[in-house]
């Protein structure tokens, strides 16, 4: 059945590279993804509910498990450790999540171990950053104080919902994909039903 879902695996179109800089930040004179912003905002927000249900349709459709309970109250305190050892996951990263402005919309699809309510106090904070190590490059690289969800939504004049979060513990991805792929695939299929998605190309990096 994935075969009918593979082309929400696909990069969705329009979405800037990672090096078609400046358009794919936020940091800078380009309005690109803060004029997709805009133009999610100007729909109305969809119900978690069909969201969730939405979500476990494509689950389903390429043979991973749904999840009947994604809705998760006090996500300040989530336990990675216990979610991978009460879904037997391989890794504590293998879940996707959802975050959400008090004003009902869908923030951010997201993937890994990272769920937060990342956002600048004041237009003064967009460009703030410093440099830090990253042992995976092993060299100092500038590193960005405020995620871009955070700093859209601000943008756009919102707060975040820190009530709850939608996760999906991706218990059996299927053989040759990885989280990354589940993570786009979600995002793209949820716009395809017209889900707005306020950090709308987030989920194709």
């Amino acid at each position: 059945m994935i075969d009918e879902m593979k082309r929400f695996f696909d990069c969705y179109p329009g979405t800037p590279t990672l090096d078609d800089y400046p358009k794919n930040s936020v940091h800078s004179d380009s309005t690109y993804r803060l004029d997709e912003a805009k133009r999610q905002a100007s729909s109305s927000p969809v119900d978690v509910d069909a969201i969730v249900s939405y979500v476990n349709k494509f689950l389903k459709a390429i043979g991973m498990n749904e999840v009947e309970k994604p809705l998760m109250s006090h996500p300040e305190k989530v336990d990675y450790e216990k979610i991978k050892e009460d879904y037997k996951l391989k890794n504590k990263s293998d879940i996707v999540w959802m975050k959400f402005t008090e004003d009902g919309y869908l923030g951010v699809v997201a993937a890994s171990d990272d769920i937060n309510f990342d956002i600048p106090s004041s237009t003064s904070d967009y460009n703030s950053g410093k440099y830090k190590y990253n042992k995976f490059r092993q060299k100092r690289e500038w590193t960005w104080d405020h995620n871009t969800s955070g700093i859209l939504v601000h943008k756009l004049n919102k707060m975040w919902d820190k009530s709850f979060v939608l996760l999906f513990p991706l218990t059996n991805i299927p053989s040759g994909y990885a989280r990354g792929d589940i993570e786009r695939a979600i995002g793209n299929y949820l716009i395809a039903n017209q889900v707005p998605i306020l950090d709308f190309y987030s989920h194709n990096y």
